[in-house]
């Protein structure tokens, strides 16, 4: 058997050898899945940076209101709040032209200030307060993700106003709090008798704790509580966090290119080769290409300067995933022939959204959430994070455990199966040659 698959390998290396062209495309054949890698992950290095290229309309309709010789015009202090923002490119229209454009799906979004706004700010000093509304406009038809950006600036614009106004209101009526105004006595007073400071000195700190006592309170009354963030592996970008989902996602793709445009069978000679024989020998190609194609993949993520926690296993689990990736993949196409093509695309789509990849599987569809624990694509991908992010020992072992589960089924199946199946299923492919209808090998 030894010599014989020697046989097989020693055939592929000449036929590669002497023909320049074949040379050519197998390094296509490893160029192209890290091509598809490192273009999707630079391509969204970090999307929510780019936003200020996204035009969002404006619209203010507002009317200024006088009361008591005072003017109040909010709509006018929303617009310059949204100048300040520059998270987008605020584009001013009137309320007509703002509709039209977000309705045909030339603009993604509008922000709609109506007549009566500073009016109805204002409401809260009358015996009927109420609500003032700002309108935002979007169109759910012109992309997946540009609505939910939108609509997150929108409240977050709307938040600010609030504040805004609220703060406003609470300058008015915080001071006349008696446990501001107890306070601030109490400051006074400890200044006042303080032995070691002059006249002067103490009516400039009692001026001055005054003043913090008064924005301290104003801070409290304009939120009274504060959010404190932490993150464990925080991510550098975007890019960086999608860098393990389309890395995994291209070697599964590699495979798929290889058994679609390399033979599984011998060179020559078929007839002189049993399944198993011809299993291990074609391999040994696959192999190699399979591993060329991680280390370039590998050196295209550090090239674009995607940052790793630990190389060394990033390059190491990269290949452990294509190696495993190809033993099943090629297991089904040298078992089932071309069905086998069918079923590593179909395993392919499944994988896409149900590996818990971009998205929480927990929003997916009840059957994504049932097939993750049985995708390879799901520990392959649980690796690299640890090794993009930084290694929790326990769950990479337990992941690398799974993972390899699916290649070492596979070989066992393909020696049961193959030498069952093989020529049935080369059958199966004569059929369909014979129709003219399929490229087939």
């Amino acid at each position: 058997m030894i010599q014989n698959v020697k046989q097989i390998i020693k055939d592929d290396l000449n036929a590669a050898v002497k023909n320049p062209v074949v040379i050519f495309v197998l390094l296509a054949l490893v160029i192209l899945p890290s091509l598809y890698s490192i273009i999707n992950v630079y391509g969204c290095w970090d999307p929510y940076e780019n936003t200020d290229n996204m035009d969002f309309i404006i619209v203010n309709n507002d009317k200024p209101v006088t009361i008591n010789g005072t003017t109040y015009d909010y709509g006018s202090e929303v617009v310059a709040t949204l100048k300040e923002n520059n998270n987008f490119n605020w584009v001013y229209k009137d309320e007509d032209e703002a509709r039209s454009l977000v309705k045909n799906g030339t603009n993604y979004a509008a922000i709609v200030i109506p007549a009566g706004f500073t009016e109805d700010v204002l409401s809260i000093n009358s015996a009927d307060p109420h609500q003032a509304t700002i309108q935002y406009i979007s169109n759910d038809k012109t992309s997946p993700v540009a609505p939910k950006i939108t609509s997150n600036a929108a409240t977050k614009v709307n938040t600010e106003i609030s504040n805004s106004i609220i703060k406003q209101y609470n300058m008015q009526s915080y001071a006349q709090n008696p446990v501001v105004t107890q306070q601030i006595t109490a400051d006074q007073m400890g200044a006042n008798n303080n032995t070691n400071m002059t006249n002067a000195s103490n009516t400039t700190s009692g001026a001055t704790t005054q003043e913090a006592v008064m924005n301290n309170a104003g801070e409290y009354f304009h939120s009274p509580t504060v959010l404190s963030n932490s993150s464990y592996f925080k991510a550098d970008n975007y890019a960086q966090q999608v860098t393990p989902f389309y890395s995994v996602l291209a070697s599964w793709v590699g495979c798929i290119i290889l058994v679609a445009l390399l033979s599984t069978n011998p060179v020559k000679d078929e007839e002189k080769y049993t399944p198993s024989e011809i299993y291990v020998g074609k391999f040994t190609l696959f192999f190699f290409l399979n591993i060329l194609q991680s280390i370039v993949t590998f050196i295209g993520l550090n090239l674009i300067g995607i940052t790793i926690a630990d190389p060394v296993m990033m390059i190491i689990s990269m290949i452990i995933v294509g190696l495993s990736f190809m033993i099943l993949i090629y297991s089904l196409v040298s078992v089932f022939g071309n069905v086998g093509k069918a079923i590593a695309l179909i395993i392919l789509v499944f994988q896409i959204s149900g590996t818990n990849g971009i998205y929480p599987i927990e929003i997916m569809a009840p059957i994504m959430q049932t097939l993750m624990p049985y995708l390879p694509m799901t520990y392959g991908i649980l690796m690299l994070k640890d090794t993009v992010f930084g290694i929790i020992w326990p769950s990479f072992i337990g992941n690398l455990a799974c993972l390899i589960i699916f290649p070492i089924l596979a070989i066992i199946f393909s020696v049961i199966v193959k030498e069952k199946l093989d020529k049935r299923f080369k059958k199966y492919d004569e059929k369909l040659t014979e129709s003219k209808l399929f490229l087939l090998h």
